[in-house]
Parts: C-alpha cells; sequence; structure tokens
C-alpha cells in the first residue's frame, strides 16, 4: 500500500482476511500550510454557525481541522458531508456528533458533485436577498485539489468558501507540521507498526497506487516503478488516469476505495505467500 501505517484501516484488514500479506511503502506525506490565517478564520466561522455546510472531501481534510483547533462541534442548523466511510470514521474519532451526509455508491468528490443538494432559495445565494450564511459551504481542501467540486456547487446556488488545508509533500513532512501521527522513521515490518521507506525488493508484489500524488512520487524516484514483474493496481479513476500518463501499467482499477473494490481485481492475482 503506497500510504502510511497511520492511515490503515477496514481496507487492509479486508485484504489479510482475504490471505494477503499487507506492508506500507509511503510515498507521500501531509501538512499543515505554513500560512494558517485562512485556515483559523474559517474554523472560527464554522463554530460560530457561519456555514450552512462543511464538506470535508478526505481524511485529512478533518485531521487538518483539528490541527487548526477544531473540536469537532458543529452548531445545529450546520450540515456536514464526506465523500465516504474512511472520511466519517475519521470525523466520529474528531468528536464531531453529527451524521454526516455521503454519497450513495461514489466514495469521491466525483460522488459529492452528483449528488449534493440544490442550494434552498438560490436566488439568495446570488444576492437577490436574504441570508448568506445560509448558503455558504465551507471546503477545505488539499492544495492539490482542482476547483471541480467548488465550481459544481456554486453552479448549484451555494456561496463556496474553499480554503487550503493541507499540502502534500513527498514523506515524511517536517515533524512540526504533520498531519499524520508518526515519527518519520520506518523499519521494514508487516502491518500497522512500520512502513517501508524508499522502494525495498518489490519482486513479485502487488503495489496498490492509493491516489494521484503516490503515482507521481513513485514515477519520480530514482529507482523508478521497481523491478519486472511489479503488479500495479490503481485505486480510482483519478489515480488510474495519473498511473498511465506516468507509463505504469496496471492490472486493474478498485472501482470503490475499499477491500472490496480491490479484492475485485486481486482475485485474479495469486496472493503472494506470507515470508
Amino acid at each position: 500500500m503506497t500510504r502510511q501505517p497511520a492511515q490503515a484501516g477496514d481496507v487492509e484488514a479486508g485484504l489479510r482476511e482475504a490471505g494477503w500479506t499487507v506492508r506500507f511503502l509511503p510515498l507521500t506525506d501531509f501538512e499543515l500550510p505554513a500560512d494558517l490565517t485562512d485556515l483559523h478564520a474559517a474554523v472560527d466561522r464554522l463554530r460560530a454557525g457561519g456555514y450552512a455546510w462543511l464538506v470535508a472531501t478526505s481524511p485529512n481534510t478533518v485531521r487538518s481541522l483539528v490541527r487548526a483547533g477544531w473540536d469537532g462541534s458543529v452548531p445545529a442548523g450546520t450540515r456536514v458531508a464526506v465523500t465516504g466511510p474512511g472520511t466519517a470514521r475519521v470525523l466520529a474519532g474528531a468528536g464531531c456528533p453529527a451524521t454526516p451526509w455521503m454519497p450513495d455508491g461514489d466514495a469521491s468528490a466525483a460522488g459529492i458533485i452528483a449528488g449534493f443538494p440544490a442550494a434552498p432559495g438560490a436566488a439568495s445565494a446570488r444576492g437577490a436577498g436574504g441570508s448568506r450564511e445560509t448558503a455558504r459551504v465551507f471546503l477545505p481542501q488539499s492544495a492539490l485539489a482542482t476547483d471541480e467540486v467548488a465550481t459544481a456547487l456554486r453552479s448549484r446556488g451555494w456561496d463556496v468558501q474553499r480554503v487550503e488545508a493541507y499540502r502534500t509533500v513527498p514523506y515524511p513532512a517536517a515533524p512540526e507540521r504533520r498531519l499524520l501521527a508518526g515519527t518519520g522513521r520506518a523499519p521494514a515490518a508487516d502491518g500497522p507498526g512500520g512502513a517501508v521507506v524508499g522502494l525495498p525488493d518489490l519482486s513479485g508484489a502487488v503495489v496498490v497506487l492509493t491516489s494521484p500524488s503516490a503515482v507521481r512520487e513513485l514515477s519520480r524516484h530514482p529507482d523508478g516503478p521497481g523491478p519486472a514483474g511489479v503488479r500495479f493496481v490503481a485505486i480510482g479513476q483519478p489515480t488510474r488516469r495519473a498511473a498511465e500518463r506516468a507509463g505504469i501499467e496496471l492490472i486493474g482499477t478498485a472501482a470503490t476505495p475499499d477491500a472490496a473494490g480491490l479484492l475485485a481485481v486481486l482475485g485474479r492475482q495469486p496472493a503472494p505467500r506470507s515470508p
């Protein structure tokens, strides 16, 4: 898995239950932006009830809000949207009591775009009277995120405040700004408790590409994407497209970001035996 042990969850557990040995190959890390002025101001506005919706498009979005001082509470009248169960679990772990809305089926930003409701009284959201707070959306995102979600929500009458919440950087991030727990050291180890830094011997392995940014870092690595015989699986279409641009041949793409989605691809492959 091209992510950190701190990100492990049901995906890794499901793969192990199916007989796969899971190791970690962290290629990217996540850190708060150097200037937190906008993020702190948005968190204060969230606490004060200045938003109709908080839209969290990843677990790291939630983690960044917590690092910026959010205690997980949302005022009455503020709803929360997440991309899927993984983000919902991190949200609950942050102390948020709200039951979030999430897309049905497509646990991604595309799912948010497809299913998010139109603003009530869209004319008011465009300045024709009424309270703008009733149609204001707080959209904290990665610095790498496109305008796709913000543009789609604005087209439905929402007043979207998009704020840079975190940055994706090569692993490991600066300790004082890291979102995920960890020391930055990573002995070769199986399962949560040790990631594998660099490119170890990947002969015969199946490498799960978890994000476009992981693909980019892998393609930039001096050792390349690994020796002949390494098999690659992408999670989601954006990661598939990034792999294709990098010239990485895939054995398949998981349609959903969970163990079932991966096993639908991996089920056609022999599981390597545990060492």
